[in-house]
């Protein structure tokens, strides 16, 4: 009986049933109530290296080949990637993935978190299909925790199959994000050391008078992942008891992404408020009148409420979540009276009189027209 290798064109069942068993030790997300409502196989069309094509079922997969039957329910046989198949689709797929990514396009990122969460455990015998929905939906599922601000629940998801397929499954797209997603896993989980080291790498180190700034530049990266770094660094300021530089990470954060991703830009006003919260010189609510310190945490609060949190704000915040109170410029003073028998001052216009500009024919060096002979 010959087993799977790179010369070798054919995958035991025994093979890959010793695969479906690794992988449920994985535990975690992918528990026993989970692993009991895991589909056994998926009717599909593979297309052949020779450009044949074959329907039947899908029963497995792995970063190897595919477990594939041309009967339903009989026991498949094994078909390497590439040398063999180059290409699946499910006849369900998009039914499957429908609500889910309503959900997502919605903004319903709870209920698209766990829409895709079921996806990816039911159907993971597809996973390492090339473009593969199991591993599109454990994605999702991860940006959708992303956006919730449940960074904690993306660290033991990306141990799972589905999300180890993710780099050689799906397209280029998906990867710097995926990148980012387990940033974000190790944030929410305190694990700051691998955060810190990237967030490095994507700065400028500051030389000259690039000193003098606060807080060194980031190289050049798209927005979308730059707003992320910005946000992240705020954090790893924040950990570090720098609450300035935090703040002002924060700030650039929500100012950059404003229009572009408003989940984050609200975190980062969250952010940014929990830190002028605890000001001192706002704690004395006579002393913090007038106060520049007022007015930043007045203005800030003031848009968060009424452009992103709906009208509502945390009991804390309330107290601040006003329109602000801005300096008034000083009054003009009164002109003083005349003293008696004293001459009013003349207009100002009419302090001196100004002269008619002469014709342009008599100015000075302008010849004149000659007379007609």
């Amino acid at each position: 009986m010959k087993t799977f290798t790179k010369n070798t064109t054919s995958l035991t069942m025994t093979a890959l049933m010793a695969v479906v068993t690794s992988w449920i030790g994985f535990g975690g997300v992918e528990s026993g109530l989970a692993q009991q409502a895991q589909v056994k196989e998926l009717s599909a069309m593979i297309l052949m290296k020779d450009n044949s094509r074959q329907r039947g079922f899908v029963q497995n997969s792995n970063e190897k080949g595919l477990l594939f039957s041309l009967v339903e329910g009989a026991p498949g046989s094994g078909k390497a990637w590439d040398t063999e198949v180059v290409a699946v689709a499910f006849d369900d797929a998009d039914e499957i993935m429908r609500e889910a990514r309503a959900a997502y396009n919605q903004g319903a990122f709870d209920t698209a978190a766990t829409e895709f969460g079921k996806i990816a455990d039911a159907y993971v015998i597809a996973a390492y299909v090339p473009n593969s929905f199991v591993a599109e939906a454990r994605y999702y599922q991860m940006e959708s925790l992303r956006r919730l601000g449940r960074w904690a629940e993306i660290s033991p998801l990306m141990t799972t199959p589905a999300a180890l397929a993710i780099p050689t499954r799906l397209p280029e797209f998906y990867q710097p994000q995926h990148k980012l997603n387990a940033l974000w896993g190790q944030l929410g989980a305190g694990q700051l050391e691998g955060v810190k080291a990237e967030v490095e790498a994507r700065t400028v180190p500051q030389t000259g008078s690039s000193k003098l700034l606060p807080s060194p530049a980031f190289q050049k990266m798209p927005l979308r992942e730059l707003v992320q770094i910005t946000f992240m660094r705020a954090k790893l300021n924040e950990a570090d008891n720098l609450p300035d530089l935090a703040l002002a990470d924060y700030y650039r954060t929500f100012s950059l992404t404003f229009a572009n991703d408003g989940v984050l830009a609200l975190q980062a006003m969250q952010g940014a408020l929990a830190i002028q919260a605890k000001n001192p010189a706002l704690q004395d609510e006579e002393a913090r009148k007038g106060t520049v310190a007022l007015r930043q945490i007045e203005s800030l609060a003031y848009l968060y409420k009424n452009a992103f949190a709906k009208g509502q704000v945390d009991a804390a915040l309330a107290p601040f979540a006003v329109k602000p109170e801005l300096p008034k410029p000083p009054a003009p003073k009164e002109a003083e009276a005349p003293a008696d028998g004293a001459a009013a001052p003349a207009a100002a216009d009419a302090k001196e009189k100004k002269e008619e500009p002469a014709p342009a024919a008599d100015a000075k060096g302008e010849a004149k027209p000659k007379a007609d002979k």
